[in-house]
């Protein structure tokens, strides 16, 4: 096949799209964006909540169906988009790592629904809709805390302390022990189950060690990295 040939096949392969396809593949589109919408609302645990972000998924949804109906349609023009992306760069960042799954979710809607493969757009939405909520499901508490007791030398019975860890918390850990002249600092990691509280153990110790002789008991809350 000649070169000439080859430019007269890209320009002439053209796919005639009806307006009833256009019309399906957005709705498509948009309704399983909206079902993006709505388990990236109800599955958020990050400190601050963005309902631009979770909206900018919703129309990247649509706007990938958008592209792919328009290219789907002319090969010649599908090698000049791809070009052209290629050049483009992003420079927002994201945080969240969940939140770079949800954006690649929202582009694979927008490939099937234009695509035309309904099908797979629609049972690949369900089943990571299943498996988000099933990883949202907690049978416990999922923060952890810092419990730090500072004492007297010598104040703390290390046994009695380690009963009281063992009956009110999920799990614990002894993170650092520090001893100074007339002080001694405890820090343990500690986590919860849903009928436990951060707020009994706090009695609980007080009460193990002598209130008398605790001179500070503070318990710190974290999710992952962040205090």
């Amino acid at each position: 096949m000649s070169k000439r040939q080859i430019l007269e096949y890209l320009l002439e392969s053209n796919t005639s799209i009806s307006l009833t396809q256009v019309c399906l593949s957005l709705a498509m589109a948009v309704v399983l964006g909206m079902l993006l919408y709505f388990v990236y609302r109800k599955t958020y645990r990050g400190t601050v909540y963005s309902k631009d972000f979770n909206l900018t998924l919703l129309l990247v949804a649509i706007i990938t169906t958008l592209v792919m109906q328009a290219i789907g349609s002319n090969l010649a023009l599908s090698l000049g988009m791809v070009g052209s992306l290629s050049i483009i760069r992003f420079r927002t960042a994201v945080k969240e790592p969940r939140d770079i799954a949800f954006l690649f979710w929202a582009i694979a809607i927008g490939l099937t629904c234009g695509s035309e493969m309904y099908l797979i757009g629609l049972l690949g939405s369900v089943v990571l809709t299943v498996v988000v909520c099933l990883a949202n499901l907690d049978l416990y508490d999922t923060t952890t805390y810092l419990l730090v007791l500072r004492t007297g030398t010598g104040a703390v019975e290390e046994k009695a302390l380690t009963e009281v860890l063992k009956k009110n918390t999920r799990a614990w850990k002894l993170r650092m022990r520090n001893q100074m002249a007339d002080t001694e600092e405890f820090t343990y990691e500690v986590s919860f189950t849903r009928k436990q509280s951060a707020a009994a153990l706090g009695g609980q110790v007080r009460e193990a060690v002598g209130a008398d002789k605790v001179r500070s008991l503070n318990l710190v809350s974290y999710s992952g990295e962040t205090l």
